[in-house]
């Protein structure tokens, strides 16, 4: 009986003995970190958000953040901020939240607030609001004060040109700068790729991926690739050609919005000084047609300058309906004529030839290919320029011309309307002149009611669109292009929230 004790103590303790050895051989693997490619065809030049329109990349790559910025309704709310108060008309308060910290552990300081807006006024042309200002600094309180009456203030501070950086820390802002965002800068080769690393010291939710790559690819056809052979994770900017190949596949998702990214169509008023011309022309443009069949549905079409739900938009204004038929009346009673059967109508022996022009933008050149094979149905002859760029804007040079311009950027449409159709606005390039509409414009700069700058923004669009000044052909919807194991990214409303601390790789 005692051998059988002694033998079973034994097999006990061997037991133990080899299950301890078993464990103390194993090691533990390490959690494998997560890395992202995001695959994109803008390419980036600088990362400098105060210069230009740089901040937009910052915020979409989630390496800085404003103090407000834009919810799905495209309404402002708190971001870096806590709150704000709008004292009086020149006067706001704002409170930062508490231990911020930049991507350095550095803690961001209401100091540190107003010395980036004091730079931004100073930089960015679009700005000099907070160049003008003054700033009083008590704890996590900055008070702002606007030399005139500054109803947009809260609106302009979602701008990402209003991205918070540490300016003292940060040696490198075109290539490296320190933002409160989730992502950090670790390398930049311009046009190329940026490389990013999660930021530990982030405020908010701790990032699920570790490490990113954002991988500048030259053209849609080609990311679309790299998308399908594995050499990119997510795509951004596809042409809505890509859709019935990725909708079709499992391995693949894509998420979807309307944004407030339009295809604007500008009239050059110099050159065509005819309304009944312009009006011809919009009536000739079938945008239910070009939805369904040009962009198999990844636009919306737009009336008006801004989307049809905001207080300002669409919804709310008297459009002008596609009618071939009225349209060639329109012509033919202003006394445009086909006089030798060619087709082409003329009005005092001068044939009706129009310049199309546009550039390398989304798909800006099928609508211009579009809308050229239109104009002909009702006797136009139209002649269709693609550019690089669209610097022929500020020379004059088309007759039409077609725009990609974000029409709400900051959740109110004063920026748009007083750049675009102020006789002295920057982005006037269809060269419009209202006194009224000029009028309505001083009138909406200084109105702080919601309620009455949305209707002063609807009677100012209606007597552009009575002119023919513009049209709009639709509103881009921005599609995210994935593997389907990815998680937590969704588009939004304005095109500058992309990534986030939230998006994983399951």
């Amino acid at each position: 009986m005692k051998r059988k004790i002694l033998c079973l103590a034994i097999s006990l303790v061997v037991s133990v003995v080899m299950l301890s050895g078993c464990s103390g051989n194993k090691t533990e693997e390490p959690s494998k970190e997560k890395h992202l490619v995001w695959g994109e065809t803008q390419a980036v030049t600088s990362l400098d958000p105060s210069i230009d329109w740089q901040g937009w990349f910052t915020v979409r790559y989630a390496i800085t953040e404003t103090l407000f910025k834009l919810d799905k309704e495209l309404v402002p709310t708190p971001w870096l901020a806590e709150s704000y108060e709008n004292v009086d008309e020149n006067t706001w308060k704002i409170i930062i939240k508490d231990n911020i910290k930049f991507s350095n552990g550095n803690l961001l300081t209401s100091d540190m607030v107003a010395e980036n807006l004091k730079k931004i006024g100073n930089v960015n042309k679009r700005a000099t609001v907070f160049a003008d200002a003054t700033y009083e600094v008590s704890g996590n309180m900055i008070t702002i004060r606007t030399t005139q009456p500054y109803p947009t203030l809260i609106n302009d501070l979602c701008d990402p040109y209003a991205s918070i950086v540490d300016l003292d820390a940060t040696e490198d802002f075109d290539k490296a700068p320190i933002g409160t965002g989730p992502y950090m800068v670790t390398n930049m080769v311009e046009k190329t790729t940026i490389d990013l690393a999660a930021n530990e010291n982030y405020w908010d939710k701790k990032p699920n991926i570790q490490t990113v790559q954002v991988k500048f690819v030259t053209d849609t056809d080609t990311l679309s690739m790299a998308l399908q052979s594995g050499e990119v994770d997510v795509a951004m900017n596809l042409t809505s050609d890509s859709k019935a190949v990725f909708e079709a596949d499992e391995a693949y998702k894509i998420e979807e919005i309307s944004t407030s990214r339009a295809y604007f169509m500008y009239y050059n008023l110099d050159t065509i000084n005819d309304m009944a011309i312009r009006k011809a022309i919009s009536m000739s443009i079938d945008k239910e047609q070009m939805k369904e069949f040009l962009f198999e549905g990844s636009i919306t079409p737009a009336v008006g300058a801004f989307p049809m739900d905001t207080a300002y938009g669409g919804k709310n204004l008297k459009k002008t309906t596609y009618d071939i038929e009225e349209a060639k009346k329109v012509l033919d009673e202003a006394g445009y004529k086909d006089g030798n059967g060619d087709g082409i109508l003329e009005k005092n022996d001068k044939p009706l030839n129009l310049r199309i022009v546009t550039y390398k933008r989304l798909k800006n050149d099928a609508i211009a290919t579009e809308l050229q094979s239109k104009l002909k149905e009702i006797g136009i002859n139209a002649e269709v320029t693609v550019h690089d760029n669209s610097d022929f804007f500020k020379v004059g040079e088309f007759d039409i011309g077609i725009y990609s311009i974000v029409t709400t950027p900051v959740g109110d449409p004063q920026a748009f309307l007083s750049t675009t159709f102020a006789s002295d606005g920057i982005t006037n390039f269809g060269h419009y002149k209202n006194a009224e509409v000029d009028e309505l414009l001083a009138s909406l700069i200084r109105e702080f009611d919601s309620s009455k700058r949305a209707e002063i923004a609807l009677d100012i669009q209606q007597k552009a669109m009575d002119e023919y000044v513009f049209d709009n052909i639709g509103f881009v919807n921005m599609a995210m292009y994935m593997k389907s194991n990815i998680t937590g990214l969704a588009p939004h409303p304005s095109d500058y929230y992309q990534m986030n601390a939230t998006m994983d790789i399951n």
